[in-house]
């Protein structure tokens, strides 16, 4: 199974509509399109909902340059800079900072279908690599 399949395939990412948009030179891009049932009292995305994309895009992209070793994450933080309503497209990607043996510290961004920035965060993820 390719890390597409692994990803799109997994109980969680199909449950909130989470896909695979492009990946190349290790380097993955997330998309989800948004339904009403990721929206909140407001009638906009959830923040939860933002936050998940954020760890997935960073996820994701650490899993490309790690390959094997599993990984989990420590600490996440989420900045919210525009709404986003039922039917927009979103799109998340990341940016590795620094692997360590151990741990490591990605940032992720996530923007809209004109590439207005609409949400950003830093995450810094446990490797649990073999001795």
């Amino acid at each position: 199974m390719n890390i597409k399949e692994r990803y799109e395939e997994s109980p969680f990412w199909s449950f909130i509509g989470m896909k695979v948009d492009s990946i190349e030179d290790n380097r993955a891009r997330i998309k989800l399109k948004v339904t009403g049932n990721l929206l909140n009292g407001n009638n906009i995305l959830h923040g939860g909902v933002v936050t998940t994309l954020l760890d997935a895009a960073m996820g994701i992209n650490l899993k490309l340059n790690i390959v094997d070793a599993p990984y989990s994450t420590i600490s996440l933080t989420s900045q919210f800079i525009k709404i986003v309503k039922e039917n927009e497209l979103i799109y998340g990607s990341a940016e590795i900072i620094q692997i360590g043996r151990s741990v490591a510290c990605v940032e992720a961004r996530l923007s809209n279908e004109i590439g207005e920035v609409i949400g950003m965060g830093l995450g810094t993820f446990k490797i649990n690599r073999p001795r």
